[in-house]
């Protein structure tokens, strides 16, 4: 795909949530503050698109945005000189693709990780639902989709953004250990969003329930995160920080294997965030 489409898809999807300076580089357009409002809590009806949330929609549930996979590697960085540490994405696998799904924080984020993954030979794939929910994901087509399609060496998920303030956080432990059933085994990371107000337990819930996958705490790495006009999303500034810190992450947490160069440390042998 081409970037002029990740453009477009971007401008046409994000505008309305500040995030058309993701991929355009240009200020955020003002957008009032935005007060999410619970999502039904069974997981029986995956098709519904509740109100509210972050990156809310009164009509149903969009068709996913794809960003542009990139599929030749950038070339090799010169190797250090006098004997230099090598740079951290030195030992990333080059020529592997990472897939990265999820909500509009999956695009606040993918955009400025996927120019470090390229700027190091990996390609990548963004594929995001601005106004989506762990269900959709979990009980949808698109998944399964998006695994053919790309045949991943890594999958990154962004979730949750919607949710932080379910009632019920539990109910959504079933979708999300059913949402990782559906990634064939592949290693696979979630990225929980930096919250911009506390949440009632929806991010625990997602740790307790996404193994094997990994989960990295955003909120223990990144503090004080710039934030957009809506006071929500990261604004330019907060999606360079945040993409650097999860870039830097995956470079340390990797161990790769000859069958999987994008194997993941176990999380018991993985030191705290």
């Amino acid at each position: 795909m081409q970037k002029s489409r990740c453009r477009r898809g971007l401008e046409l999807h994000l505008l309305p949530l500040g995030l058309l300076a993701a991929c355009a580089g240009q200020p955020a357009a003002a957008s009032p503050p935005v007060t999410p409002t619970p999502p039904p809590t069974a997981e029986s009806a995956p098709s519904a698109t509740p109100s509210g949330g972050p990156a809310a929609s009164s009509a149903a549930s969009p068709a996913p945005v794809s960003a542009a996979a990139t599929d030749a590697p950038a070339p090799s960085a010169p190797a250090p000189a006098n004997g230099a540490a090598a740079p951290v994405d030195a030992a990333l696998p080059k020529g592997t693709l990472v897939l990265h799904i999820g909500d509009s924080f999956a695009a606040a984020l993918g955009v400025e990780l996927g120019k470090r993954l390229k700027a190091a030979g990996v390609r990548n794939a963004l594929e995001y639902k601005t106004a989506s929910y762990i269900p959709n994901w979990s009980f949808g087509k698109d998944i399964p989709s998006f695994i053919a399609k790309y045949q991943p060496d890594l999958v990154l998920i962004t979730l949750g953004a919607n949710e932080i303030e379910i009632p019920e956080p539990q109910q959504r432990a079933g979708a999300i250990k059913h949402l990782v059933s559906e990634l064939g085994g592949r290693p696979c990371v979630w990225v929980a969003p930096p919250l911009w107000k506390p949440d009632t337990g929806l991010l625990k819930v997602i740790q307790e329930n996404v193994a094997p996958c990994r989960y990295l705490d955003s909120n223990a790495l990144v503090h004080d995160l710039p934030r957009g006009r809506d006071k929500i999303h990261p604004n330019p500034e907060g999606r360079e920080i945040w993409a650097g810190i999860v870039f830097d992450w995956l470079a340390k947490e990797r161990v790769g294997s000859a069958k999987q160069p994008w194997a993941l440390r176990p999380e018991s042998a993985a030191p705290a965030n």
